[in-house]
């Protein structure tokens, strides 16, 4: 039988074109970030240089306007802990709202999208309903609740005095005892709509199988929420939980717009007092250190959603 050989020109031949496709594959590792490069410019000037220059800035005295700024190192940390009565009245405050808002908003949010999500008439309506509130931007929220709340015209006192309740009336935004509860019943109207739909959007992927077989088993509706709604929702409520934390933080209009940080700074937050320190009071870097510490309390409940984003990738 006879056999037929490969000249040695071909297989070498052969041998420098193989190269080629590796070459291709190399050049072309680095064409995601040419489509990225402009995006990552804009978010670098935009985001990423002004977080910079706030931490450089709180570490120096500085009005905003003199030429020269006085290096102090870590001194306006100190200040904030030590000397700033408002920061902690800033801080409980955003404590009591960034509980009120995992408690209440959550926990009302999820009622009605279980109710939501059984099919009856009228059910598209109600949704839409429910979550208008979240349309609004808190400015507009804020000025709604504020006549609300006026002592005299305002809905609320009105209410109580057809109830019969008169001795329950209050200036509302003007007693520095209670004027933070108000403002969170207000943000708590426009939070609502927001977990409300997260979580109607959790509860249609759980399979209508799993129901019937818990019915079938004997399992009642408390048991059945428990064993099998609750458990398929664990995503949907941790996504729902740090959003709500990251909101709750960063909330800033709607206490502009109800109280200005008022009566006798008793309803300032963070956000607010690091705007009046930086606008008002011309006090740079103590307004910079307080965007700092807001910056890492915001960390604490961003880096979990972000790593729960990122491995369902």
């Amino acid at each position: 039988m006879a056999t037929t050989t490969v000249p040695a020109e071909i297989v070498s031949a052969g041998r420098k074109r193989s190269p080629a496709p590796t070459r291709v594959r190399d050049q072309l590792r680095f064409l995601p970030w040419v489509f990225l490069a402009p995006a990552l410019v804009i978010y670098s000037v935009v985001v990423v240089y002004p977080m910079l220059y706030s931490a450089y800035l709180s570490l120096f005295r500085w009005d905003g306007v003199a030429p020269k700024k006085v290096f102090v190192g870590f001194q306006n940390y100190v200040t904030l802990l030590t000397h700033n009565e408002v920061f902690w009245i800033a801080l409980k405050n955003n404590a009591i709202w960034l509980v009120a808002a995992l408690l209440v908003p959550t926990s009302i949010g999820l009622g009605l999208a279980l109710v939501l999500n059984s099919r009856f008439r009228g059910s598209h309506i109600f949704r839409s309903i429910f979550y208008f509130p979240a349309v609004l931007s808190l400015a507009v929220v804020g000025l709604i609740w504020t006549w609300i709340y006026h002592p005299d015209l305002g809905l609320a006192n009105q209410l109580l005095d057809a109830l019969g309740l008169k001795f329950l009336k209050r200036n509302w935004l003007s007693d520095p005892n209670i004027a933070i509860y108000p403002v969170i019943l207000a943000a708590t109207w426009n939070a609502v709509g927001l977990p409300m739909l997260l979580f109607l959007a959790g509860l249609q992927t759980i399979p209508q199988e799993l129901h019937e077989a818990a019915k079938v088993e004997g399992a009642g509706p408390l048991q059945r929420f428990w064993h099998v709604t609750f458990p398929l929702l664990r995503e949907t409520t941790l996504i729902v939980l740090a959003i709500t934390s990251i909101n709750a933080l960063k909330a800033y209009d709607i206490i502009y717009a109800m109280t200005n940080g008022g009566p006798a700074n008793r309803t300032q937050l963070l956000s607010t007092w690091m705007y009046f320190l930086t606008y008002n009071y011309n006090e740079v870097g103590l307004g910079t250190a307080i965007a700092i510490v807001l910056f890492s309390l915001t960390l604490i409940f961003a880096i979990p959603y972000i790593r729960l984003m990122t491995r369902k990738i």
